[in-house]
This record gives C-alpha cells, structure tokens and sequence, in this order.
C-alpha cells in the first residue's frame, strides 16, 4: 500500500479537547498569524530552554525571542505535553501555552497518546499512518523510538515547515536530509534554526 500524499490529510474526526483547549481544524485568529515559519518543537528542546547547563539552552533562549517577537509560530504535539507531564514544571507549562498539533493516530493502542475520542483522523488513516511510521524508521537513525516518529507524523500532516529537535538520530544531516527529500519537512536542532531565522529576517 502506498502511502498518502500530503496534500491528501487525513480527516479529522472528533475535536480535541485538552483541559479547556479544543482543537477543531481551524486556524486560529492569535497574535502569531502573522508570523511565517511554521515550527513544531519536542520535548527535549523545551526541557532545554529551563536549563542554563545545557548545550543548546542559548540558542533555545533565542528561538523562544523569535516566538515572542512573532517570527516563528510554535506547536506542540499531545506526545511531547504526554512525555513532560511525567515531571511537569515549567516546560510542561510552557508547552501548554502552544499551540497543538491534531494528534494522529499511529502505533498499537498502548503506544497512543490520550483517549480515542480525543484523536484525529480514521482508522482507515491509522492504517497508511503506519505505513509512514515504518518509511520514517527507515529513513532515520536506531534510536529513533515510536514517539519520536508519532511526533514526526503529527508535525508532517499538521503541516509545520520544521520540527525542532535536538535529537541526533533526526537531526543529523543524513536523517535530516532524507526526511526533507521524502516528507518535505525540515528537521533542525535549535542552532540550525536560530541561523535559518536569521537568514530569513
């Protein structure tokens, strides 16, 4: 079976409802319509930007400028606010306060992220999304687990220029590039970004 093209999404079936958010499919009218590039961003990148001793926290610090300078839209997926929940604090808050991703159903019932009411797309969808999520391992390092390849699916059928992560098995440039020549979605750590931001400006 092939695999869809992305101009063909999946639907979207019940609305998303976390806490007092609903998603529906429609673009929001905020503040952030006006900026251009489009950015999912992963659990490790947020946790990053609370921690001064990390590596990337200063070019976390600048994408987070960007984003309050409208010129970069952030999203999150359900799967990383899921992974953050497991210690919570500040960068759970903080991806709270993003905008969501429609969180696609991909992976057996254990490996989902929320209830099925709250999942986008049909079962039918599931179905060439796991066809995806088998292309996306292959094009990708080891160590590339099935929440790391749910967010990429979410990040790719919900339409992002960039998923941001600092996760070397999607990063590097080998991975990097064969998701960019296949999906046509950019992956960048938050250095790449920042420079790609700046490049743009």
């Amino acid at each position: 079976a092939s695999v869809m093209q992305k101009n063909e999404q999946p639907a979207v079936g019940i609305p998303i409802f976390i806490g007092i958010e609903l998603w529906t499919g429609a673009k929001s009218e905020n503040k952030f319509m006006s900026a251009e590039i489009k950015a999912s961003i992963d659990s490790d990148c947020i946790i990053s930007l609370f921690s001064p001793s990390d590596i990337i926290h200063s070019a976390m610090l600048a994408v987070d400028r960007f984003y309050n300078e409208e010129k970069i839209k952030l999203y999150v997926s359900l799967k990383t606010i899921d992974q953050l929940s497991v210690k919570g604090g500040n960068a759970l808050e903080y991806a709270k306060s993003l905008e969501k991703l429609p969180n696609y159903m991909v992976g057996t019932i254990g490996e989902l992220v929320w209830t099925i009411g709250s999942l986008a797309g049909t079962f039918g969808d599931a179905e060439k999304n796991e066809i995806l999520q088998q292309k996306i391992k292959r094009l990708t390092r080891q160590g590339v687990n099935m929440r790391d390849r749910q967010i990429v699916i979410d990040s790719y059928w919900g339409g992002m220029d960039i998923l941001l992560t600092n996760d070397r098995g999607l990063c590097d440039d080998i991975p990097a590039n064969n998701l960019r020549k296949e999906l046509g979605l950019l992956i960048m750590n938050p250095g790449k970004l920042t420079a790609y931001i700046k490049n743009k400006l």
